[in-house]
């Protein structure tokens, strides 16, 4: 199999995990919390380190811990749930594909998806740790646009925790700290 062909069904199988987890509680039981309906995973499913464990297979640490934390699961009555409902339609199919960058190790595809009739142009980062390791996606350009793999948005509310600024001074360590030797003191 040549190596575009295997990039190609690696991406794809990538692009449409978190879809297929976040589909997979149809015909559950719904609850409500706060007017949001939730419905409880499968048994392959019901835990953040089965999860963690599926998304590993493609993604690296931190794409999979943005995935898991959009997936907004929660714990209800012993179950873990996600939210119920209808989830938009994500370009997960592959148009085209382009191998930009070709290291031993390391490769950049550039590849164009389409889906919910959107065309996005998407560059992936795909490292592997030893000659006979798989590939891991390790960066996403496109990330912004992307409900899967958006960052959270940071805290403004009273909450947060404000930053200090240039002028503010910040409690730290004393700037002379001894290590039990005496200085000498020039004599006049």
């Amino acid at each position: 199999m040549d190596e575009l062909r295997m990039f190609k069904q690696f991406i794809h199988a990538a692009e449409q995990v978190w879809t297929q987890i976040a589909t997979s509680p149809r015909g559950k039981p719904v609850y409500t919390i706060d007017r949001v309906d939730y419905a409880p995973l499968p048994e392959r499913y019901n835990s953040k380190r089965k999860i963690s464990r599926i998304f590993r297979r493609y993604w690296g640490r931190q794409l999979t811990e943005t995935m898991i934390r959009n997936l907004k699961l929660r714990l209800i009555k012993g179950k873990l749930c996600v939210p119920y409902g209808a989830i938009p339609p994500l370009p997960t199919t592959i148009q085209s594909l382009q191998l930009k960058m070709n290291r031993p190790n390391q490769k950049v595809v550039s590849a164009v998806l389409y889906g919910a009739s959107k065309k996005v142009r998407v560059d992936y980062r795909l490292i592997r740790v030893g000659a006979a390791a798989p590939y891991t996606i390790m960066k996403r350009s496109g990330k912004e646009f992307d409900q899967r793999y958006r960052q959270p948005a940071k805290a403004t509310g009273p909450q947060a925790k404000p930053k200090p600024t240039p002028t503010q001074k910040t409690p730290g360590k004393p700037k002379h700290k001894s290590n039990g030797r005496k200085k000498l003191l020039k004599t006049p």
